[in-house]
């Protein structure tokens, strides 16, 4: 593996931050979509969510979340360059993400995300996207987000 160039290293760190504030911001889904590629692969099957094919999987996942929750958390550190092969670029980093629903049900997990991701013409984009969990996975994560 060649070392990751810092420009690379710093645009993907600001994508795994902008994802979190998408995420966070529970408004308008677009800033999220506009993370990743058409064809985007978004697995969450680890934290026991669903696996998303591509960017429209994607976008009726988190209209659910954003219609179920009243508010959202994510605290991301410990980025860490994966892989760089010139063109390809994975970064992980952990995360604690916490949720309140519109019932009033919370969650908070410890994960770590993974986002494989490609320069375009418009930026750097992901294109696959992973969640593992890093400690035992609250119930309240499928209460809320699971299937219904």
């Amino acid at each position: 593996m060649t070392q990751m160039p810092e420009d690379v290293r710093t645009a993907l760190e600001r994508l795994m931050i902008d994802y979190c504030y998408a995420v966070d911001g529970l408004q308008d889904v677009q800033p999220l979509l506009d993370i990743f590629t058409d064809d985007a692969k978004a697995d969450l099957t680890a934290i026991g969510l669903p696996m998303m094919n591509d960017k429209s999987d994607i976008k009726a996942f988190f209209d659910g979340v954003f219609e179920q929750m009243s508010h959202h958390f994510h605290f991301i550190s410990n980025f860490r360059p994966e892989n760089w092969d010139g063109e390809v670029g994975a970064m992980s980093a952990y995360v604690i993400g916490m949720g309140r629903a519109h019932d009033g049900n919370r969650v908070e997990v410890q994960v770590k995300y993974r986002m494989e991701c490609v320069e375009t013409q418009t930026g750097w984009r992901c294109r696959h996207y992973t969640i593992t969990p890093m400690m035992p996975l609250p119930g309240s994560l499928d209460q809320i987000h699971g299937d219904h």
